[in-house]
C-alpha cells in the first residue's frame, strides 16, 4: 500500500514505490501488487497474503485526515499480517492508538541500530545492524500491545511487534539493502515466513 499522497507521486518516487514492490515480490516469491492509500479497497486488502505499508515523504499535515482514518478501518478490517515501513509504521502506531510527532534529529543514510528482541521480526539478526533510515518523524507513545524491538540513540522506536494483531514495523527502510548492509533483505525475508 502506497502512503505517499497521489499528488506528491514524482518520476523518482514512482521509480522508488516500483523497487520497493520488486524487492517485497523477490522477499515473498509472491506477486505483489501495488495499490495507493488514498484507494485502498477493502475487498482487494482482504484477499491480500500480507499487507505492506509504504513510506511516505509528505508531511502528516499534508496527508487528508478522512483518508488515513480510512485506511486505518481498511487495514484493521483485512485482518491480514501487515508489514510499516518508516511512515508505514507510523501508521500502524496511529491506528492503534498511538502518537508519532516531529523527531529531535532526523535520521538518513545508513546508520546502526541495536536489536532488544532477536524474536519475531528481527529473528537471526545480530546485536546491532546498520540499517538504512531517511525520516523526520518518530513514534513518542506506543499503544497497548507494541512492543520495542531495537531501537537507535536518536530514534527509541526502530521496529515494532504486536503478535496479536499480527503486525510488524521498521522506522528505518529494509528495502534499502546491499551487499555491505544485507539485514534489511533477512528482515522483509522474516516478515513474510511471519506472515504465512
Amino acid at each position: 500500500m502506497l502512503t505517499e499522497r497521489r499528488a506528491d507521486l514524482t518520476e523518482l518516487r514512482s521509480r522508488n514505490y516500483e523497487r520497493l514492490r520488486e524487492r517485497l515480490a523477490t522477499a515473498s516469491r509472491l506477486l505483489v501488487e501495488s495499490a495507493h492509500y488514498e484507494e485502498a479497497d477493502p475487498v482487494r486488502l482482504a484477499q491480500a497474503h500480507a499487507i505492506v505499508l509504504s513510506g511516505s515523504s509528505a508531511p502528516w499535515a499534508a496527508h487528508a485526515p478522512a483518508d488515513l482514518e480510512r485506511l486505518g478501518d481498511v487495514v484493521r478490517a483485512a485482518g491480514k499480517p501487515v508489514l510499516g515501513i518508516c511512515a508505514g509504521l507510523q501508521l500502524q502506531v496511529l491506528f492503534a492508538g498511538g502518537a508519532v510527532a516531529p523527531a529531535a534529529v532526523p535520521e538518513r543514510g545508513f546508520l546502526p541500530v541495536v536489536v532488544h528482541e532477536h524474536s519475531d521480526l528481527l529473528r537471526g539478526l545480530p546485536g546491532e545492524i546498520v540499517v538504512f533510515h531517511d525520516h523526520t518523524d518518530e513514534v513518542t507513545r506506543l499503544p497497548e500491545g507494541v512492543r520495542v524491538l531495537a531501537s537507535s540513540a536518536g530514534c527509541a522506536v526502530q521496529a515494532i511487534a504486536d503478535p496479536e494483531r499480527r503486525w510488524w514495523g521498521t522506522q528505518f527502510h529494509p528495502e534499502e539493502f546491499d551487499a555491505a548492509h544485507p539485514a534489511g533483505e533477512q528482515i522483509l525475508r522474516t516478515f513474510f515466513a511471519l506472515a504465512q
